[in-house]
């Protein structure tokens, strides 16, 4: 089946009336009533805060600004709530502490309530299923978290362990399959290295977050887009997908502050991780899929779209005219107005599962009681599954929303995106949607959509660009692979091929011609199986070489080969071959030839790291001679395929993803380096005295690093990295004079 991408957007975005000179910085979007709102950081010395409008996160329209308030000047990272009736904007003009202002519409105007509440810059508020509010805000070294006791009071606040090793900003915490998950960036605006990490915690929102390996989630250092982060996550058209919104850097203004644009890439969930398929930028991407069905009926419902029907002469039933499948997600906004219901206000029904008049499912609102009722009517009879309170104070004489998702995996029901209702044993049931109300009311029906998706299903059927990552998960299934949980290290499914029938399909999106190196993260015990790799037509079967995987881990990244893929989208399968092959992700990255013999002289990038090569390079061999001139306390590294390189003050000394193999006087130590993340994972004794020469080698293939030294063909150092990086480039880490190291000679190892 051939793949289109439809409708499609490319990053990054240029919008109408944005800042001039200043771009999109910090963006922030708040979805409401079927609609997409964006707000974002205000131009140092300007008051007020713009805002654009969207039906599809794609198209926006500028709607002015929001605010004119003295204290917007300078508005910094402003976030917009909606909850019962009010917006509250939170936001740190000029970095000069919080204030709340409030307003009837998402357009505004907002109005300031608060005094300087303190508390840094980027503020962002979190509502729990249990209807406490929480506030996050920056700080050096981690995110602080505070409880909230109203929308204009903050509690004193505690640090989190969410944490970029310098300056962390730009939090937000969304809830998801009873995880919370909270994004946050670092270290700097001006960095090439901003970038967006992500923790996962079961238990409590200001609790300490789980740091999964495949941080940061969000980076490019590239020339022509780096300074990614400040990132916001929304909910897309589809009602089950989820958006994250980030900046790029693009430079520095004549006024000084920087330049930024707005962006926007898919997110992905398998179990407690959250991957962003990009960054993407400078191709077409698919756009954010839109609803089966969308529509606000309002006060004269389109018949073409709509069926009005009586039953038992006392209730009226608004109904689509469409069906939905057994797995899906329907959405309904109101306002329920006694005023304008003759006082007749009694319950408002959202019906789903609708097949005839005896037989359908509905969440009621109970306007006597205040109460949420869940109801499952068969062959006539009701019966009353569950019922819980509505949040204390709400007012139904404004919009809310009830949001319902349906699958083989049970019935669940959010009011205002709080997760009220959830009963497993009523699974799935196809039919159409719509309302129930006293024939004597006139409820104000809103937004009301559909999606035949739900609980995360879209997650496989999105376009996955590459390069980028796959999770097995989120492959189109045949045959029959078995996805299995608590496997993984990072509570991650996994899926098992033990059939020659068992494939996983993948639809792609590459982003230009060439040579991609393809991996897959199995584990220990799918070595010596046979997997096959399918692209256009073109099939290739490869043995999990047994030697790659490391000895001490249940899971290792093992490198497939490299694979011609041509530009634009088609289907990427993976089969099973021969044995049990056990997978978490498959990983594609561009490839660039190594050289079969070069030598490098690193230029200088800082004072610090020297880089030299091709982030393109696999494996590779490197040769160098090091001198100790005289005994010192420092030392010196060579670098290995590094990736992600960056240098700026405000960010942690070793600002790349890679190896250091460093030297002392009297060993050897190899390190593996994410940034503020730098873990010792191997080192041998190997000493030098002031004036001697050592001449040494490393090997790289695959996730097997071996340090050789002289002319010995027994390694002094072997270290088999499970999350390895495959690809990458070469350099130099550290100054001092009492150290030298040679130009290095790196010799293709294919």
């Amino acid at each position: 089946m051939a793949i289109s991408l439809n409708q499609t957007y490319q990053n990054p975005f240029v919008l109408d009336q944005e800042w001039e000179d200043y771009g999109i910085g910090d963006p922030y979007v708040l979805r409401f009533d079927g609609k997409y709102y964006l707000y974002c950081s205000t131009k140092d010395r300007r008051i007020g805060v713009k805002a654009w409008s969207s039906d599809d996160l794609v198209n926006w329209r500028y709607e002015g600004l929001v605010t004119e308030e003295a204290i917007s000047e300078g508005a910094y990272a402003p976030e917009v709530v909606y909850w019962n009736g009010a917006f509250y904007m939170y936001t740190s003009p000029a970095g000069k502490g919080h204030y709340v202002l409030q307003s009837d519409k998402p357009t505004g105007p907002f109005v300031k309530k608060t005094d300087n509440l303190g508390f840094t810059i980027d503020g962002s508020v979190f509502i729990d299923d249990d209807e406490q509010w929480y506030f996050t805000h920056a700080k050096l070294n981690g995110i602080m978290a505070s409880l909230m006791s109203d929308p204009y009071t903050i509690e004193p606040g505690k640090q989190l362990n969410a944490s970029l090793g310098h300056w962390t900003e730009g939090s937000m915490i969304i809830k998801r399959n009873g995880r919370y998950f909270i994004t946050y960036t670092g270290n700097h605006v001006f960095s090439k290295g901003y970038r967006v990490n992500y923790g996962v915690n079961h238990e409590s929102p200001i609790g300490t977050y789980k740091i999964p390996e495949n941080n940061p989630i969000l980076i490019s250092t590239a020339n022509d887009f780096n300074g990614l982060g400040h990132s916001a996550t929304v909910m897309g058209p589809d009602l089950d997908s989820y958006y994250m919104v980030y900046h790029n850097l693009v430079g520095r203004s004549a006024e000084g502050p920087p330049v930024r644009k707005l962006n926007l890439d898919r997110l992905v969930f398998n179990g407690d991780k959250m991957s962003v398929l990009g960054p993407t930028h400078g191709s077409p991407q698919e756009a954010p899929r839109m609803p089966m069905f969308q529509d606000v009926p309002g006060v004269t419902p389109s018949a073409d779209k709509w069926e009005t029907v009586s039953q038992a002469g006392v209730t009226e039933i608004l109904l689509t005219r469409v069906a939905t499948d057994n797995l899906y997600t329907a959405e309904y906004n109101f306002r329920w107005d006694d005023a304008k219901s003759g006082g007749q206000a009694s319950a408002l029904e959202a019906i789903f599962a609708y097949g005839d008049a005896d037989n359908y499912r509905f969440a009621r609102v109970n306007k006597a009681t205040m109460e949420l009722s869940l109801i499952d009517r068969v062959q006539g009879v009701e019966t009353v599954v569950a019922t819980i309170a509505l949040p204390k104070g709400t007012d139904l004489a404004k919009i809310h929303t009830i949001r319902i998702e349906s699958s083989s995996s049970g019935t669940i029901i959010y009011w205002d995106g709080l997760l009220k209702i959830e009963r497993t044993a009523m699974s799935g049931k196809a039919g159409r949607i719509g309302y129930a109300w006293p024939q004597e009311a006139k409820p104000d029906l809103h937004y009301t959509a559909f999606s035949n998706e739900a609980n995360g299903s879209s997650d496989k059927h999105g376009i996955k660009p590459i390069p980028g990552t796959l999770e097995a998960v989120h492959g189109v299934r045949e045959g029959s692979p078995v996805i299995q949980s608590g496997l993984t290290p990072d509570g991650s499914d996994a899926v098992v091929l033990s059939k020659k029938k068992d494939v996983l399909n993948f639809p792609i999106n590459v982003r230009e011609d060439g040579s991609y190196l393809l991996s897959v993260n199995a584990a220990k015990t799918s070595a010596g199986s046979t997997v096959m790799i399918e692209s256009n037509g073109n099939t290739k079967s490869i043995k999990l070489d047994a030697s790659l995987f490391a000895d001490d881990a249940a899971w290792t990244k093992v490198p497939l080969g490299e694979f011609e893929l041509k530009a634009g989208t088609q289907w990427l399968s993976l089969h099973g071959a021969k044995g049990e092959v056990k997978l978490r992700y498959l990983e594609a990255g561009r490839t660039v030839a190594v050289p079969e013999q070069t030598v490098i002289k690193p230029t200088a990038v800082g004072l610090v790291n020297r880089f030299g090569g091709d982030a393109g390079w696999t494996d590779y061999s490197v040769r160098f001679d090091v001198t100790l001139k005289a005994t010192t306390l420092d030392e010196v590294g060579v670098l290995l395929r590094t990736t992600n390189e960056s240098d700026f003050k405000d960010q942690v000394k070793d600002a790349f993803m890679g190896y250091t193999l460093a030297f002392l006087n009297d060993k050897a130590v190899l390190r593996r380096v994410s940034y503020e993340n730098s873990v010792e994972a191997a080192s041998a004794a190997l000493a030098f005295k002031p004036g001697q020469t050592r001449h040494l080698s490393v090997n790289l293939k695959g996730s097997l690093i071996e340090v050789f030294s002289e002319d010995s063909d027994k390694p002094i150092l072997t270290w088999k990295d499970p999350n390895a990086f495959l690809q990458g480039r070469v350099g130099l880490r550290g100054v001092s004079t009492a150290w030298t190291i040679s130009p290095l000679t790196i010799t293709n190892k294919k």
